[in-house]
């Protein structure tokens, strides 16, 4: 299953959506702020990563035994 982000929309509203959904969100400006393990990051002040490039790591999958 998918884990959901916590975000907070512009309009005040709070709730959980999707990866893809978030990313669509994200794009379309309409986040104020959503959660991380470290905490609330803000969107406008806080860094974020570069909706441009690729996120696909090429490295050896360390995460299971193989």
């Amino acid at each position: 299953m998918e884990s959901l982000i916590r975000v907070e929309l512009k309009d005040g509203s709070i709730c959980r959506m999707a990866q893809r959904a978030f990313d669509l969100f994200l794009a379309q400006d309409k986040i104020a702020r959503f959660e991380r393990s470290e905490g609330w990051v803000v969107v406008g002040r806080d860094r974020l990563r570069d909706m441009a490039k690729p996120n696909t790591y090429t490295g050896r999958e360390r995460r299971w035994p193989g």
